[in-house]
């Protein structure tokens, strides 16, 4: 009665665990994300003296924070958000989402970064300029709010 169920959840759990041993592990190396060849996939590690951490700024910290000028790159077409990327002044590469869900996106990433899991540079500016900016696709520039998400690529 049960059998087909557990067989199905028993090959899920051995193909899941075969792809975490293939899949190449990236390490956060204080603002460039570095492949680890031949290691195992990390999704949590021990976070150490929490009270420590620097929630405002998150894994990124305060010096690998987004500032200066910025240049458009081109519009990321997938979910429902607007996104587009743009590079820093030193060539940096981040992905800019803009709307409602920019400022929870931004403090989950430092929640699960504080115990933890591994987690995206997000920031949060209020206010963002782009030089070369293209207008993004139609519908989605009245909906948004003036809320922007910058997360490093």
């Amino acid at each position: 009665m049960y059998r087909k169920p557990r067989v199905l959840i028993a090959s899920a759990v051995l193909i899941l665990s075969f792809l975490a041993i293939q899949t190449e592990a990236r390490v956060n190396t204080g603002g460039a994300n570095v492949a680890v060849k031949n290691g195992v996939a990390v999704l949590w590690r021990e976070p150490g003296d929490i009270a420590s951490r620097n929630l405002f700024y998150g894994p990124g910290g305060e010096t690998h924070a987004p500032r200066g000028t910025f240049t458009f790159q081109e519009e990321d077409m997938a979910g429902s958000s607007p996104k587009f990327d743009v590079v820093d002044e030193n060539g940096v590469k981040w992905r800019v989402k803009m709307g409602p869900e920019a400022r929870p996106e931004t403090a989950a990433s430092r929640l699960v970064w504080a115990v933890g899991y591994l987690a995206n540079e997000d920031y949060f500016l209020p206010v963002l300029h782009v030089e070369q900016m293209t207008r993004l696709r139609p519908g989605e520039i009245s909906s948004r709010r003036e809320t922007t998400c910058i997360t490093f690529v």
